[in-house]
C-alpha cells in the first residue's frame, strides 16, 4: 500500500518542481540564443556578452548584432511573456475555483488585445509603447473584473468558461474589424492578435512590457495565502478573516497587469495560463506560495521552447507561436471538460 507523502517530502518535492523548471528555463533560452537562420555557438554567445559588457575590444561580428538586438530581446520577451500567462493562469483558477479558467479562455487576452490598439491610437507617431502596454493592462483588468461579477451569477464552471468564450469571440470580432479597417504599419496584423508572436520583439517593447507583467505578478503573489484561503469557499474565507471583495479585485487587477503586458509583447498566446498550472498542480498540490513561482517558471519555459519550435520546424517560414500552444492547449481543454462531465454523471 502506498503511504502518503510526508511534509519534507512535498517541500522536497516542490523545490525539486522549482529548480527543474528553473534550470529547464536557462538551458531553453540559452538554445533559443544559439537557435535561427544565422549559424551561432556558445562561443558567439560568450563574445557577444564580452563586447557588451567591456570585457573585450575584438570587432564587432555578425553574430553578436543578431544576438543583441534580435534574439535576446525575443528570448527574455518570451520568458516574460510566458511567466506572466503562468501566474495569470493560477491566479485565474484560484480565484474563481475552476481549473479551466485561463486568460484567453475567458476573454481576457482578447480584452487586453483592443486595449493594446486603443493605446496605438493614443501613442504619437514614432512614440514609445508604453501607452499601448497600458491600455492592453486596462483592457484585461477590465473584463477580469468584469468576469467577476458574471461568477457571481453563474453556478456551473462550464457555463462560466462559455461565457467568457462567447465574450472574448465578440471582442476579438471588434479587434479583427478595427485591425483590418486600420490600414497602418503602426498596428500589428491580425494573426498577432489572434495567435500572438514574438518575431517583432524589441528592447523598448520588452521595457515597456516587463514591468507591467512584473508588477502585476507581484500584486499576485503577495496574495498567494488569500487565494489558499478562496479555495475553501468564499463564505469559508470570510469567517477566517479575508476581505474577500477587495482581496479578490487586487488579484484580479493584477492579472489585468501580467496578461496586458505579454499581450502587448507577444500577443494573444492561448492556453499557456490552462497547462502550466494544471499540470504544476498536479505535481506540487495547489498551495500557491510555490504553485505561482512554479507557474512563472513554467510557463516561461513553454513559450521560450514553443518559440524555438515556431521559427525553426518549418524555417525560413515562421509559425505563430499560438498555434503550437493550441495544437498542445487544445486536446488538454477537450479532456478535462470531458473528465469533469464524467464526474458529475
Amino acid at each position: 500500500m502506498t503511504q502518503p507523502a510526508t511534509d519534507p517530502d512535498l517541500r522536497s518535492s516542490r523545490f525539486t518542481a522549482v529548480t527543474v523548471l528553473g534550470i529547464g528555463l536557462l538551458a531553453l533560452m540559452v538554445a533559443g540564443l544559439l537557435s535561427g537562420a544565422v549559424a551561432a555557438g556558445p562561443t558567439d554567445l560568450f563574445h557577444m556578452l564580452a563586447r557588451r559588457l567591456g570585457l573585450t575590444d575584438d570587432p564587432e561580428r555578425l553574430t553578436d548584432s543578431v544576438l543583441w538586438a534580435i534574439r535576446l530581446p525575443r528570448v527574455l520577451s518570451g520568458a516574460v511573456v510566458g511567466a506572466g500567462l503562468g501566474v495569470a493562469g493560477a491566479a485565474l483558477q484560484g480565484t474563481f475555483r475552476n481549473q479551466m479558467a485561463d486568460p484567453h479562455l475567458v476573454g481576457i487576452s482578447p480584452a487586453a488585445g483592443l486595449g493594446a490598439v486603443a493605446g496605438i491610437a493614443l501613442t504619437p507617431v514614432g512614440g514609445p509603447p508604453l501607452i499601448m502596454m497600458v491600455g492592453a493592462a486596462v483592457g484585461g483588468a477590465a473584463v477580469a473584473l468584469l468576469m467577476r461579477r458574471i461568477a457571481k451569477r453563474v453556478i456551473e464552471s462550464n457555463q462560466f468558461i462559455l461565457v467568457g468564450l462567447a465574450l472574448g469571440l465578440a471582442m476579438l470580432a471588434w479587434l479583427g474589424a478595427i485591425v483590418l479597417a486600420w490600414d497602418s504599419p503602426r498596428v500589428p496584423t491580425f494573426t498577432f492578435w489572434v495567435f500572438g508572436g514574438l518575431a517583432g520583439s524589441t528592447w523598448s517593447a520588452l521595457a515597456a512590457g516587463a514591468p507591467l507583467v512584473a508588477i502585476g505578478v507581484t500584486i499576485v503573489a503577495a496574495s498567494a495565502r488569500s487565494l489558499d484561503l478562496l479555495a475553501l469557499g468564499e463564505t469559508e474565507a470570510r469567517h477566517v478573516g479575508v476581505e474577500v471583495d477587495r482581496v479578490i479585485t487586487v488579484i484580479l487587477v493584477g492579472v489585468g497587469l501580467a496578461v496586458g503586458g505579454a499581450v502587448g509583447l507577444g500577443g494573444a498566446i492561448g492556453f499557456v495560463g490552462l497547462i502550466v498550472p494544471l499540470v504544476l498542480r498536479r505535481w506540487i498540490g495547489p498551495t500557491h506560495k510555490w504553485l505561482l513561482p512554479a507557474s512563472a517558471l513554467g510557463g516561461a519555459a513553454m513559450v521560450v521552447a514553443v518559440d524555438i519550435l515556431a521559427r525553426t520546424v518549418a524555417a525560413p517560414i515562421e509559425i505563430p507561436v499560438g498555434l503550437f500552444t493550441a495544437i498542445l492547449g487544445a486536446p488538454v481543454f477537450v479532456w478535462f471538460l470531458m473528465r469533469v462531465g464524467r464526474s458529475r454523471s
